[in-house]
């Protein structure tokens, strides 16, 4: 019976000895990685999967081949750190976000190239950062990188999926826009003769009142004057008809 329970305990401390063992490997691993070491970095991690497969492991080999330019044998590594899962939601999504730029990155190159299909590649990025978003609805640059991923999607859709037309829509979009600044700057400036025509009218009706209201004031002063020299002349004749009578009264 005692020699039943040592062999468990050896079992379990043997066990805690290997993944002890794998964590510090990928420790070892990641500070290679820091220090640009991609190379070790990965044998570093292929050493602590061997051991004991975790989703880390497979997750921070991912990235290493992702500086190397593997793309295609990263998202190998994020498929599998995936299938391990992992309890903390950020790293899932960190995981599915790397799987998205790579499909990303696939369908610029098949557009730069003007081969293959970018809106299938496009397709399989936004879902990709779909799934990162439901593990961290917060994370901006995901959010960002769907929207672009959308964005592109809708472009190579409107095309027919290929990337061949490309330069052709660009050139279309180059024209459009050329003949749309130039729309806009005749549109300009007849806005500017117009507002010229209707600053000159103004003017002139301006004075032309004015005009007119000087007419009118003259037209005034002439009543007033000849309203007054009516009054003088009427005040005159009656002083001159009252000295007439003052004069026959006292002769």
């Amino acid at each position: 019976m005692r020699k039943f329970i040592f062999s468990i305990m050896m079992l379990i401390v043997a066990s805690v000895a290997t993944a002890q063992s794998a964590r510090d490997l990928i420790r070892m691993g990641n500070r290679a990685y820091r220090a640009g070491q991609y190379g070790d970095a990965e044998t570093l991690y292929l050493k602590s999967l061997d051991k004991s497969p975790s989703f880390e492991a497979y997750y921070n080999l991912g990235n290493t081949y992702i500086m190397q330019q593997k793309d295609s044998t990263a998202f190998e590594n994020y498929k599998r750190a995936d299938s391990l899962g992992t309890a903390d939601p950020k790293r899932r999504a960190a995981n599915f976000h790397n799987m998205g730029n790579i499909w990303y990155a696939q369908g610029v190159g098949a557009m730069r190239m003007q081969k293959g299909n970018p809106a299938a590649a496009f397709q399989q990025a936004v879902e990709f950062y779909k799934s990162s978003l439901r593990c961290n609805p917060d994370d901006n640059e995901t959010r960002y990188n769907l929207a672009m991923a959308l964005f592109m999607l809708k472009k190579n859709q409107n095309n027919g999926g290929g990337g061949g037309n490309d330069q052709n829509q660009d050139d279309k979009q180059d024209q459009q826009k050329q003949d749309q600044q130039k729309q806009d700057q005749q549109k300009q400036d007849q806005q500017k003769q117009d507002q010229q025509k209707q600053d000159q009218q103004q003017q002139q009706q301006k004075q032309e009142k004015k005009d007119e209201m000087s007419d009118q004031t003259a037209e005034q002063l002439l009543n007033s004057a000849q309203q007054d020299e009516k009054s003088v002349q009427r005040k005159l004749k009656e002083n001159t008809n009252s000295r007439r009578r003052s004069l026959e009264k006292d002769w």
